[in-house]
């Protein structure tokens, strides 16, 4: 027996708005034609790309150098003896350093014995045939600017250490862990970049055949043996093995059949590249607008302001109007407008691949911060910059008209940066556990979520290392073990929005709350189902905040990196067996009900986040809502946030109330009952993983939900096979209670209320509904918390 005549009702409803309409790639080169075409749907990765690439961030290029050499000081150039500059101050040097540099360049483009190698190369790439001799004319070209360059300071830019500069390779010529994106899972990019730049170093490492070449040597072997684009001819000890984490930056390389050699010969002939026509503004000095002081980032809850990032020091130290030939597709503040139906795994747009090989950077290590990828197409060249926060976007520049020098000055530039620059931040990572302050490391092989935008997390089990007052006395040292053994602990790494409180901070204030407001003896219904978290640290300096107000853009949403350290907690699965589960799922419940009356929305209840404290010796364990970073503080009684929607916070999807999947326009507010209905889809996940709750749409995740509850015989629900036995009895209470709730609740939905002339369920209600299928052990009946409620003079959160 199914649901009422209401549901079949809202069936038709549901069809009619959520299709699972499959947009397919059609062969478009004709029969009988072998081609990368396929009939397959486009990849999930290509979608999630596509959305994160929303709001993409255009600047002139001018501009964003700028930025970049202005947090290049403050990142890494700035002394050991010397202040952070003020906005204005900082300005003024980005301005000066900026004309160093541009000059620099001109002054290379207009001597025609320093640059004929680049424009004999660059009217290669205009003449050839494919992009793979193409990419090797280019990279040629490119080395020989950094060859020019090495030694060559150039005001406060200095040059790096011999190890520490890069060259540019083919990609063609490297085993990299990269295949076609149709024949792998998530996490995989479609194909090994065009070119990449490495330092010097890493090169030599991953070619062992290569001996000890100096850096010229090894420019002149790549010239040489890199034609071919083939790693087939080569001794595998002479083929770059690169990992991802060794790449500094890659390049996309896009060819047509437009013709630009003429006009590069041309204006490189007439050696007129001048400084003055590339950075002038109506300023007379040359100098670039200052940008608008923007207030800083609000780091609530931060407890330091640099954290244990180390600054990278220089070994050697003792514009914004677009161009004329800009690309179309550099508009600023544009969203990805490339249509996804038009894609295959042989061709995908330029936007979205080189966002691939950013987000391959970005996952590279988990301490990256941000990645740089450069876009060659024809003439045009543009740079980007992607970080948690989205993507830079700088405008094209013509490499055929006056503008070459730009691009000049821009590759000379990320050469001279460091590690900070290159995303690899230089942490130290120390925690204060129980007063005692405790070195650790993380693993090498940890590696954040694959994703665009957003809060990218780790979570691991964090390594010891010496302290380092041990370290400093020498490597024979023996180190004595930590007074806190790290094995208890739980290392989380994450960026999180610059106005929304640390986890720790929400934390603290639940338990706070919990000791004011509860009953005497209640306040661990709540306490002891919280994590216990030691220590918490911001890294403002890394904050995606600076290089946005550097390029005088809007600095909404910045994201901060924050580490924490806390107790460790094992998966709700690995701790209690089913029967376990029915009963315990109170705690949960409970603790939920009871941090929404005392102001705090969790936000984000997941299977992932219910956990469980490590069984003691005689098996003791309880349940743990754990993972808060999207968790709000409210005033205590209130009934929603009181912001709708909450932007992208709204909790991770397969687990996400129905009503919240079902609000494309982000009107609906939080409530306390979506949390708890959350909680029943992670007990169904529990049961089985079989569900495709997660790909999609919200709203294709909405209606695939409402279509497995229409397809309940709640009299008698039967489970797919693959629920193990064991779990039969928690998967049919879940089902019934689940279905039992969304049948009830359609009465009361906004366009049904009036006919319906019923008042809206409480969630008191729905918990004695709850009861119904999940009986409650006296310890839950002790005292009435269903009807506990802060009654006080209301005030601002605490």
């Amino acid at each position: 027996m199914g649901l009422s005549s209401e549901v079949d009702e809202d069936e038709r409803v549901t069809d009619s708005r959520e299709t699972e309409s499959v947009v397919s790639e059609t062969p478009r080169c004709g029969p009988g034609v072998k081609c990368l075409h396929s009939e397959e749907p486009i990849h999930s990765n290509i979608t999630r790309i596509h959305q994160g690439l929303r709001k993409i961030q255009g600047i002139a290029l001018k501009t964003m150098l700028k930025a970049l050499i202005m947090l290049k000081r403050e990142r890494e150039d700035m002394g050991r003896d010397e202040r952070p500059m003020a906005l204005e101050e900082l300005s003024e040097y980005g301005d000066e350093q900026l004309e160093t540099l541009v000059g620099e360049a001109v002054e290379f483009c207009n001597d025609a014995a320093r640059s004929g190698k680049l424009v004999d190369k660059l009217e290669e790439v205009a003449t050839s045939d494919t992009e793979a001799s193409a990419c090797h004319s280019l990279s040629t070209g490119l080395n020989s600017v950094l060859l020019d360059f090495k030694d060559r300071d150039i005001g406060r830019l200095k040059t790096c250490s011999a190890n520490d500069l890069t060259l540019y390779n083919t990609g063609s010529n490297t085993n990299l862990d990269s295949k076609l994106l149709m024949k792998v899972s998530d996490g995989k990019s479609k194909s090994k970049p065009d070119i990449y730049e490495s330092r010097y170093e890493d090169l030599l490492k991953s070619a062992p055949g290569l001996g000890t070449l100096s850096f010229e040597e090894l420019a002149a072997y790549m010239e040489t043996n890199q034609a071919s684009g083939s790693q087939s001819s080569k001794s595998t000890a002479t083929v770059p093995r690169i990992e991802w984490s060794d790449i500094v930056s890659c390049l996309e390389v896009k060819k047509s059949q437009g013709e630009w050699r003429q006009p590069l010969r041309r204006n490189w002939e007439q050696h007129g590249y001048s400084t003055r026509s590339l950075i002038q503004d109506d300023d007379p000095r040359f100098k670039s607008p200052s940008p608008t002081p923007s207030p800083a980032p609000n780091v609530s809850g931060s407890r330091t302001v640099r954290g244990g990032l180390k600054r990278g020091r220089d070994p050697n130290d003792s514009l914004d109007e677009p161009s004329s030939k800009r690309s179309k597709t550099s508009s600023s503040g544009d969203e990805c407008n490339t249509p996804l139906w038009s894609v295959h795994p042989g061709l995908l747009p330029a936007e979205i691949q080189c966002s691939f090989y950013g987000l391959e950077l970005l996952r590279s290590r988990w301490n990256r911060t941000h990645s740089i990828v450069t876009l060659f197409s024809d003439n045009e060249f543009s740079l980007r910059w992607y970080d948690s926060q989205g993507c830079i976007r700088s405008h094209a520049i013509s490499l055929s008209g006056e503008e070459l020098p730009l691009a000049v000055a821009t590759i000379v530039l990320l050469q001279r940066s460091h590690a900070p620059m290159r995303g690899m931040a230089d942490i130290e990572l120390k925690a204060n556990i129980d007063g005692e302050e405790t070195f650790f490391d993380v693993p090498s092989s940890a590696r954040p979520r694959w994703e665009v935008r957003g809060r990218r997390p780790i979570a691991v089990r964090p390594l010891p290392v010496a302290s380092k007052e041990i370290s400093e006395q020498g490597p024979n040292s023996t180190p004595p073990p930590p007074k806190t053994p790290l094995e208890d602990c739980f290392f989380k790494w994450y960026w999180r929005e610059s106005d929304r409180k640390a986890e720790k901070d929400i934390v603290d204030v639940a338990k706070a709350r919990a000791q004011k407001y509860l009953p005497e003896g209640h306040a661990s219904d709540v306490i002891d189902h919280l994590p216990d978290i030691y220590h918490s640290e911001d890294y403002e300096l890394l904050s995606t905040f600076h290089i946005r107000s550097f390029c005088q853009l809007d600095t909404t949403g910045a994201l901060i990196p924050c580490a924490m350290m806390s107790k460790r907690l094992v998966s709700m699965e690995e701790a209690f067996e089913p029967d376990e589960v029915r009963v315990q799922v109170w705690d949960i419940l409970r603790c939920l009900f009871l941090l929404w009356a005392l102001g705090i929305s969790h936000g984000d209840v997941s299977l992932d986040n219910i956990m469980s404290t490590v069984p003691s010796e005689d098996g003791t364990k309880r349940m743990v809502l754990n993972d808060f970073d999207l968790a709000l503080v409210m005033t205590p009684g209130d009934e929603s946030p009181g912001k709708n929607g909450l932007v992208e916070c709204t909790g991770t999807r397969p687990f996400m109330a129905l009503d919240l999947l079902d609000d494309a326009d982000k009107l609906v507010k939080r409530i306390r009952r979506y949390d708890i209905e959350s909680v029943f889809w992670s007990l169904l996940w529990y049961c089985s993983r079989k569900w495709d709750w997660n790909e999609g749409t919200n709203l294709k995740i909405w209606g695939r939900k409402w279509r497995w509850l229409r397809n309940i015989n709640v009299k008698d629900p039967v489970p797919d096979a693959d629920v193990e036995e064991e779990c039969i009895p928690l998967w049919t209470a879940v089902a019934v209670t689940i279905c039992t709730e969304e049948h009830a609740l359609m009465m009361t939905r906004n366009w049904d209320y009036r006919r319906a002339n019923k008042p809206p369920r409480t969630d008191k209600d729905f918990l004695e509904l709850c009861e119904t299928m999940f009986p409650r052990a006296e310890r839950y009946k002790s005292w009435p918390w269903m009807d506990f409620a802060v009654k006080e003079d209301r005030g601002p959160p605490s």
